[in-house]
């Protein structure tokens, strides 16, 4: 496993885009991969995929709305195809014209969205170990003893989560890096440290659980576009010990020639788990 490098060590920016400043770390030059990260992280999530891709592509990794020190946004609208816009936004403010995505879970929410919406501004698309509300059976978000979307509901609870986990940020978010990393040592106690600080910040909490209450938005998206023929490549891939193969059939039925598979060894948090594999996935975009 790479050694944590830290936030400074790397070329931060602020774009203002409608109302809102988005942060980003930006490093390398060429073709350019955006990477979006998912809850409960924050662009750090890519930290050891940055360093190994930036000497042949240019690499941003964008915080999305809510998102580490890009604005709260509160009063917005946090559902997939609205953030999706804004991602459009931002790119078009930096004159960037196409870009290989790459999200991971909330991350993938939006880079599903962004992908249909927005495929002129594409070249291709990876999305890593998430589960789309809309395109999955219904049944794998029913609470039951075990599940692994409680989250889902209890997220979109208004006040009750953030009446219960004010204050116990630390406890609440380690329980998932704990709980749904499979490789030892890969979620390490400086990373989390600075998840956990981004999300002690007043609204931070409210901001990540707003991508939840955004549920039925999103579900009639996806529904919506369950017959989508993606304009531009877009691969799968689900953390054996999480996802698995569900992930890439549920977009394989949407559209067949959708590519992916399993990583294997690996749990949810892909970017961290499994740095390398994911790099090679991404080097594959660039060179096709």
């Amino acid at each position: 496993m790479p050694q944590d490098l830290p936030a400074a060590a790397f070329r931060h920016t602020n774009t203002e885009v409608g109302g809102l400043n988005f942060h980003a770390v930006d490093e390398g030059e060429g073709p350019v991969v955006l990477l979006l990260a998912g809850w409960p992280q924050t662009w750090y999530a890519w930290r050891h995929v940055i360093p190994q891709l930036r000497e042949r592509a240019r690499v941003i990794a964008l915080e999305i709305r809510g998102q580490g020190e890009t604005s709260l946004g509160l009063d917005g609208d946090f559902s997939t195809p609205a953030v999706a816009a804004e991602v459009s936004a931002y790119l078009k403010a930096r004159d960037i014209n196409e870009v290989v995505l790459v999200g991971h879970d909330v991350g993938a929410w939006v880079a599903h969205a962004f992908s249909i919406l927005h495929a002129d501004q594409l070249r291709s698309t990876l999305l890593l170990d998430a589960a789309l509300i809309g395109l999955v059976p219904q049944e794998a978000y029913m609470p039951r003893p075990g599940s692994r979307t409680w989250q889902f509901h209890f997220h979109a609870m208004a006040d009750i989560p953030e009446m219960l986990t004010t204050g116990r940020e630390e406890e609440y978010l380690g329980w998932f890096f704990r709980t749904k990393a499979a490789v030892a040592g890969s979620m390490t106690p400086a990373a989390i440290e600075i998840y956990t600080s981004a999300y002690r910040k007043p609204g931070a909490m409210t901001a990540g659980f707003n991508y939840y209450r955004a549920v039925e938005i999103n579900r009639a998206f996806a529904e919506a576009h369950r017959q989508h023929q993606f304009a531009k490549p877009m691969h799968v891939y689900g953390g054996e010990h999480a996802t698995g193969l569900n992930f890439v059939n549920s977009l394989k039925a949407c559209d067949p020639a959708v590519e992916g598979g399993v990583i294997p060894g690996c749990g949810h948090y892909v970017p961290e788990e499994a740095p390398e594999a994911v790099v090679e996935l991404i080097n594959t975009l660039l060179r096709a």
